[in-house]
């Protein structure tokens, strides 16, 4: 289903001009040498990088003469060079101080077997400048050691007095679709579609570290009946090239391609369809989408269960989750799912998640990288396997994995009295985003009942204590304005798991609290509204209670900061009038 997918994706972008013809790959160029008609280097070579950051580069791409072959060269590298365009081993024979030869030698050996009649300016130019060039002579050549170094990315020639590459010329690209044009393959039974058609020996290859293929067989025990490599999987030349060509445009995009966790996840849809450049975003969404006037009121409009017009709500969506497993990519997921049934079920994901928001750094439509992220510490901390268990998730509306709930509340314990090292100030150990994650997992695991924003209603137990807590911590906070450390710092693991043990000492120091607070008679009348509710305090909350604990407790908490900016702006109000009059 993957390939046939990718090989019908391949022809739509083919009709859109999106993707190059047989025998030609999009590659990244990142210097070029102007070369006069004689095959004389003119000035300095061209730097086409720009610079992202400190290890990272953007790069001219460009489309290239290209093969099967070059795509999969490892130990034979030094024989198969790539026509035209290629690496500084092969153009000029060196790498660093190192002698290529050869390299050098079978670049310049293609040169003249492919480009044998011909009489292009451009093709002449390179064959001059291959027959005179000196290896010894690269080392000199201005900005040599990132030629030839990890950044150089391929190396292509001009023509003095064009702008585009002696590659790009119609002649020359002419002249290598007519060779490749009378390779023969050996034929066999494409197992796409199971007929008899020339089969491509070994699979292309991605960027993935120093490069995986898609299907490999790249061990003797991985190899069945006597067959060889690409021939116990066997897949046509044409075949083969479609599919290769739309996964690399796929992982080159940045509108369809998202670094989930350890995966790399693409996506694309049958026909055109908005969702196909939208579904990066909500994936992961580089903020919180309210920029995006379409993409708002598109989340908006599933979250609330609407179906947005759309007469292609029949078209199939494709979503595939890669990541390295040695010379392989490993299939993390795929999924296959109608527009229609893609929308109902992210309207169901991000409807489970939602909570009351009270500030506006809060996001309303967290990506996938958002909630993995609140799992762990650090993202290379994260499960290898929850980013496609929560995929699943979300795009199958079954139960969210355990590991999503369990992570945060881990975290919520280990971070309940960590401070900003920047400000200094107290980590909000239960915040916007884990609040939400817990609601989902309660609500859709557990079929729990938990509520948006604060239910003054709720009698569970576990919810009142979260609430109690919050009432706590804050007549603490008005005692003793600007405290390092409250009782969440000390108390929060254990209020939320062994509430009998701590709330009877925890109500013992909040009545000193109040006593030395101005405004202690506001948190003594919280406080006795909640405690009529309790009859006694249980000795052990589960998972799921402690969960239902935090909740409580993040929303209280915000609850009497919306009442105190409340207060505040109506006495500035106030306070304004008395001036003007």
């Amino acid at each position: 289903m993957i390939f046939p997918s990718l090989i019908s994706y391949y022809d739509r972008l083919l009709q859109q001009g999106d993707v190059p013809p047989f025998g030609f790959s999009v590659e990244d160029i990142g210097f070029a040498i102007v070369l006069n008609r004689n095959g004389q280097i003119v000035g300095d070579p061209k730097d086409l990088r720009i610079k992202v950051n400190a290890n990272a580069y953007d790069f001219k791409p460009s489309t290239v003469p290209y093969s099967n072959k070059v795509n999969v060269r490892s130990g034979n590298a030094a024989t198969v060079p790539n026509f035209m365009v290629d690496k500084a081993d092969y153009i000029f024979g060196m790498s660093g101080t190192s002698p290529k030869k050869i390299h050098h030698e079978s670049f310049k050996a293609i040169i003249e077997e492919v480009c044998t009649d011909s009489n292009d300016p451009g093709i002449l130019a390179v064959s001059a400048f291959l027959k005179h060039w000196k290896a010894i002579d690269s080392v000199d050549l201005p900005f040599w050691k990132e030629i030839s170094g990890t950044h150089g990315k391929w190396i292509a020639f001009q023509l003095e007095g064009e702008n585009g590459f002696i590659h790009e010329r119609e002649a020359v690209k002419k002249t290598w679709t007519t060779y490749i044009e009378k390779e023969n393959y050996d034929k066999g039974i494409n197992f796409i579609d199971g007929k008899i058609q020339p089969i491509q020996p070994q699979y292309s290859q991605f960027k993935f570290g120093s490069g995986a293929s898609l299907v490999s067989f790249n061990e003797k025990a991985y190899e069945s009946y006597g067959k060889n490599r690409g021939a116990n999987a066997p897949i046509s030349v044409d075949a083969e090239f479609k599919s290769a060509t739309a996964l690399k445009f796929l992982l080159r995009s940045r509108s369809q391609r998202v670094k989930i966790g350890d995966a790399t996840t693409v996506f694309w849809t049958e026909r055109a369809s908005p969702i196909e450049s939208f579904m990066g975003v909500i994936l992961n969404p580089q903020s919180n989408g309210t920029d995006n006037v379409q993409l708002q009121k598109f989340l908006e409009a599933v979250q609330k269960g609407a179906n947005p017009d759309d007469p292609d709500g029949d078209i199939k969506t494709y979503i595939l989750g890669l990541s390295l497993n040695k010379a392989r990519l490993a299939v993390r997921f795929w999924h296959v799912r109608s527009v229609f049934q893609l929308k109902k079920q992210l309207g169901r994901h991000f409807n489970d998640l939602q909570i009351e928001r009270y500030s506006d750094q809060d996001i309303q439509f967290p990506g996938l990288w958002h909630l993995l992220n609140e799992t762990a510490r650090e993202s290379k901390n994260i499960s290898p396997v929850l980013s496609g268990a929560l995929m699943r998730s979300i795009l199958e509306g079954v139960n969210y994995p355990s590991n999503l709930f369990n992570g945060v509340m881990y975290r919520i314990r280990a971070d309940q009295a960590k401070k900003n090292k920047q400000t200094g100030k107290q980590i909000q150990n239960v915040n916007h985003l884990r609040s939400s994650i817990l609601k989902a997992v309660l609500k859709r695991n557990y079929k729990m009942e938990v509520p948006m924003s604060l239910d003054t209603e709720n009698k569970d137990i576990a919810y009142l204590l979260g609430r109690l807590f919050a009432v706590l911590e804050k007549a603490q906070q008005d005692a003793i304005p600007g405290a390092k450390s409250t009782i969440k710092d000390r108390f929060y693991g254990s209020a939320a798991s062994m509430p009998e043990s701590v709330f009877p000492r925890l109500l013992f120091l909040a009545q000193k609290h109040i006593e030395k607070a101005d405004s202690g008679h506001i948190s003594d009348r919280r406080i006795a509204k909640i405690m009529d509710e309790i009859k006694n305090f249980p000795a052990h909350l589960n998972m799921k209670q402690q969960g239902l604990f935090a909740i409580a407790y993040y929303q209280q908490k915000n609850a009497i900061e919306s009442e105190i900016r409340q207060a505040t702006a109506k006495k500035n109000s106030n306070n304004k009038g008395d001036a003007n009059e």
